[in-house]
């Protein structure tokens, strides 16, 4: 009889970078994972697991995150979509539907794509 091991298959993070001017270095774990240029997107493949996700501004002096970072629990082969844009002074991380998920107010728990679940605590 033969015994067949579940594979674990990637997931991926695509980040596009709305900003017409600033470069965006996206940081997974404190670690920096990739850096996207304006006006354009970029993607990171990530095993399926929970990681601690922000962004740090490349041309900018001291232009802080909105809060603390989003985590983020993705499933086997799920792509999570963020777009990252500066407004009002700091970096903000939206979901597809532009919802701010590093938001100063409130608290985001929930689903934001099949196989994928945000945790957004109050900063």
């Amino acid at each position: 009889m033969e015994v067949f091991e579940k594979s674990i298959m990637a997931s991926r993070i695509v980040v596009s970078n709305l900003s017409r001017v600033d470069d965006y270095t996206l940081l997974l774990n404190g670690q920096p994972r990739v850096t996207v240029r304006p006006l354009k997107s970029d993607e990171i493949s990530v095993e399926p697991g929970e990681y601690e996700l922000s962004v740090k501004g490349e041309n900018e002096e001291g232009l802080p995150n909105v809060c603390k970072p989003i985590v983020i629990k993705i499933d086997d082969e799920r792509t999570v979509r963020l777009n990252i844009e500066a407004k009002h002074l700091s970096i903000g991380i939206y979901d597809e539907t532009g919802t701010q998920l590093n938001a100063v107010h409130g608290f985001l728990c929930g689903y934001i794509a099949n196989g994928v679940h945000i945790d957004n605590p109050i900063a």
